[in-house]
């Protein structure tokens, strides 16, 4: 038995491979302007999933066939999971300049942005991870 569960390993490793897309991001935007260099990226996604494995994948269900609607998931009953709906997301390569250079600033600055909600959102969950622990030791039972 864990002492902490197998959810503080993940969040912790979602901070670090967050930590390391910044830095690709960030290094892709300062080499904006750098005939030849090609875009880089860190797939946190499969990433997480290959840390993770896919025998703990949880799977997302619905009350109601409305509930993903506004997501474009149509056709999904009550005891079918969220993960067969097929969602991708795909990302478009961008054409190259004419130096070669492939970073597109927009969708950089674009991925930041999101990369760190992404890490606040993750570091916050964490804490309150953490205060919840803390205060499930300091407190006593009557």
């Amino acid at each position: 038995m864990e002492l902490f569960g197998k959810i503080y390993g993940v969040l912790d490793e979602s901070l670090n491979v967050l930590s390391a897309r910044q830095n690709v991001i960030a290094s892709n935007i300062a080499n904006a302007n750098t005939p030849g260099y090609k875009e880089k990226t860190v797939n946190f996604e499969k990433i997480m999933q290959d840390a993770v494995g896919s025998e703990n994948s949880l799977n997302l269900k619905t009350n109601s066939p409305k509930d993903f609607i506004n997501l474009g998931v149509n056709n999904i009953n009550n005891s079918e999971s969220f993960s067969s709906a097929n969602i991708e997301a795909q990302k478009v390569q961008s054409v190259p300049a004419l130096d070669g250079n492939t970073v597109n600033m927009g969708t950089e600055m674009a991925e930041m942005s999101a990369n760190a909600i992404r890490f606040e959102a993750v570091s916050t969950l964490l804490s309150k991870k953490f205060t919840m622990l803390n205060y499930a030791i300091t407190q006593t039972t009557p």
